[in-house]
């Protein structure tokens, strides 16, 4: 199985226990039944919330969030940016991640996000961190 986790999926792993912290450690643990479709973007989104916002620093000390940045470009599958993004969902910044699931054959979107959660065309299905958590089960 392949997803893409939406950046809000990394940063809440990377700050809080709950599902999307359990989906991404089963990930860096290599007993993943699935496989985590990056681009550059995507990393570089995940990177700014965590390191360059000064609140995350509650939450998450800057040395940690490097770190944990530069492990999803090691571990992921990283792909190019999609280069054509068409217009298809609500709020026209998700529009990447859908391309980049549609371009690498991706099964789900696993996103907190309400535009994309509520999104009517949901090709590939768009699921919570809870739902796809379930869906793997333990």
């Amino acid at each position: 199985m392949r997803v893409v986790l939406d950046a809000n999926v990394w940063v809440s792993a990377a700050i809080q226990a709950g599902p999307s912290h359990r989906i991404v450690q089963r990930w860096l643990a290599g007993s993943a039944d699935f496989e985590v479709i990056l681009c550059p973007r995507l990393i570089g989104e995940v990177g700014d919330v965590l390191t360059l916002r000064p609140r995350m620093r509650k939450w998450i000390d800057l040395d940690v969030a490097e770190r944990y940045v530069d492990t999803l470009r090691v571990l992921g599958d990283v792909f190019p940016d999609p280069t054509v993004v068409e217009s298809a969902t609500r709020d026209v910044d998700d529009d990447y991640l859908v391309a980049l699931a549609r371009g690498h054959g991706a099964d789900y979107i696993v996103t907190g996000d309400k535009d994309l959660l509520e999104w009517p065309e949901q090709r590939p299905p768009v699921i919570t961190p809870a739902a796809f958590d379930d869906l793997l089960g333990e």
